[in-house]
């Protein structure tokens, strides 16, 4: 064998990444819609770089599958880019922050990267009631009803009124993530037609692409329509320190 010299170059290094705020989001293993969607909503923001990592869920569903997951997010967060710098984690589950218990999901997301803000979308979700204003809430899902129940309680326990609930009742995340956007939409219109006083519609469940739709529904119903991935890119943002205002996505985004 030929042994070969190498000269060497000296290395000059930027952040290397090429984004001023990083946000690293924990997502489910079988979901191929929550990253995406999460980021379809700060595509249009300078400077932000969204990383994500996976943690294993059960293809089934349930409160007690989604509580599982306790036993690997401190792993997940572990790994989420390890040593190097983020802005803020988003764990990417609505109704499974619920059943793991949200003081729990900080409390190990803290423990394995201390300092760096976490929000979830369920909390999200709240903040951005209430920083629209809205008490009153229609409550669109696509869980079976011992899941939806976790959601609904959580609101009604935080001091929400719902309005009306709908929910399709799927199984998980590969019926989900393949939801289209004209079913979310007819599916909202069925379930304002029972809650003509609701002052804002939620739609749960990063699972569910809701880029596409929303500014077109609000447009339609004429109250803000959240939902969880929405939302969490909102909350990750202002728990960043990033005010921007982003349009094309409803009322809470062009919020500062």
């Amino acid at each position: 064998m030929t042994d070969h010299a190498w000269p060497l170059y000296p290395a000059a290094y930027d952040d290397g990444i090429g984004a001023a705020l990083s946000i690293g989001v924990i997502a489910l293993a079988e979901d191929r819609a929550g990253v995406w969607d999460f980021d379809q909503f700060l595509k249009d923001v300078p400077d932000v770089g969204v990383f994500s990592t996976r943690v294993p869920m059960s293809a089934d569903v349930t409160p007690q599958s989604l509580a599982a997951m306790d036993d690997h997010l401190d792993f997940a967060a572990r790994n989420l880019l390890p040593g190097s710098p983020l802005d803020a984690i988003a764990f990417s589950c609505t109704s499974g922050t619920v059943a793991i218990g949200l003081d729990r999901v900080h409390a190990t997301i803290a423990t394995a990267r201390p300092g760096i803000p976490v929000s979830t979308p369920i909390e999200a979700g709240l903040a951005a009631l209430r920083k629209l204003g809205t008490s009153r809430i229609a409550l669109l899902t696509p869980y079976r009803p011992a899941t939806a129940d976790l959601v609904a309680n959580f609101f009604v326990a935080n001091g929400l009124s719902i309005e009306a609930r709908l929910t399709l009742a799927l199984t998980g995340d590969l019926d989900m993530n393949r939801v289209s956007a004209d079913c979310l939409i007819n599916a909202a219109r069925a379930l304002m037609a029972q809650a003509p006083d609701s002052e804002a519609l939620f739609i749960s469940c990063t699972g569910l692409r809701t880029s596409p739709l929303i500014q077109r529904l609000e447009d339609e119903i004429r109250i803000p329509v959240v939902t969880s991935n929405q939302a969490l890119a909102w909350h990750c943002l202002r728990i960043a320190g990033n005010t921007q205002k982003i349009t094309g996505h409803g009322r809470l985004l062009s919020e500062r």
